[in-house]
């Protein structure tokens, strides 16, 4: 689970743990479901370093 203590963009100290949906900029698939954390004033998302590599391959193939 991803913990996040503030929005590093507008300062919110509420950004809850959070299913995101995260686009994948590939022809064969549009989009993935991941966890993470997403602010609840501005709706900065969050997640993890494995979810960016896993996009990043995606996004190659």
């Amino acid at each position: 689970m991803l913990k996040i203590s503030q929005c590093v963009f507008c300062g919110c100290l509420t950004v809850p743990p959070a299913r995101l949906e995260i686009p994948v900029r590939s022809n064969k698939i549009k989009s993935i479901q991941a966890d993470g954390a997403k602010c609840s004033q501005c709706g900065e998302e969050y997640y993890d370093a494995q979810t960016m590599r896993t996009i990043e391959e995606l996004e190659k193939a």
